[in-house]
């Protein structure tokens, strides 16, 4: 998770990127970025304020984290398990029953690396509790990196989009706006 603002650079590391999601869990906050090529100005206010629904489905040991922003991005997911991630970015919410987690959401340009706009937002109990779950026993079963991509791969094989995976998946919501907290883009 990045800590950077509006106007700046996603990561020192690159300057563009594929269009692309990305998912990890850190410091407290569920964090989900979105690298778009060239995203218009509209497509940026309707980042910041339509409606964001959510679904959860599970694959073996990977965790597929669906999301969709009403009338601007069509169902996507993407997929997830903490033994992807260096030993330090391995960690596992303690959320504890019937709070809100936080969602981070933040466009990237892809063709620049520059942060378009950010959005937090706040999960229900119920997907809190499944991505707590979910995350704590993807701790307690290895997964290496071949046994992973097999997964993804029978995954996307067995389900044409994320629609179709949608049909199958855990759970569904409609994340809320977190009061008290500012979206921003650049405009």
């Amino acid at each position: 998770m990045t800590t950077r603002q509006v106007g700046e650079i996603y990561s020192s590391k690159h300057s563009e990127y594929s269009e692309a999601t990305q998912y990890c869990y850190y410091n407290g906050i569920h964090d989900l970025v979105l690298f778009w090529s060239r995203p218009t100005l509209k497509e940026q206010r309707d980042f910041l304020r339509q409606p964001v629904e959510l679904a959860l489905y599970v694959e073996q040991s990977v965790l597929f984290l669906l999301y969709r922003i009403v009338d601007t991005c069509e169902w996507s997911d993407v997929a997830h398990n903490i033994h992807q991630l260096r030993d330090s970015e391995q960690q596992v919410p303690a959320d504890p029953p019937g709070s809100r987690a936080s969602l981070q959401i933040t466009l990237v340009n892809a063709d620049n690396g520059i942060i378009m706009a950010k959005r937090m937002l706040s999960i229900g109990p119920a997907m809190t509790q499944a991505l707590r779950h979910t995350l704590q026993e993807q701790t307690q079963t290895p997964c290496s990196r071949l046994e992973y991509e097999t997964q993804v791969k029978n995954a996307y094989a067995r389900y044409a989009d994320s629609d179709a995976m949608l049909n199958d998946a855990w759970m569904t919501e409609t994340a809320m706006e977190t009061m008290g907290q500012s979206n921003t883009s650049q405009h």
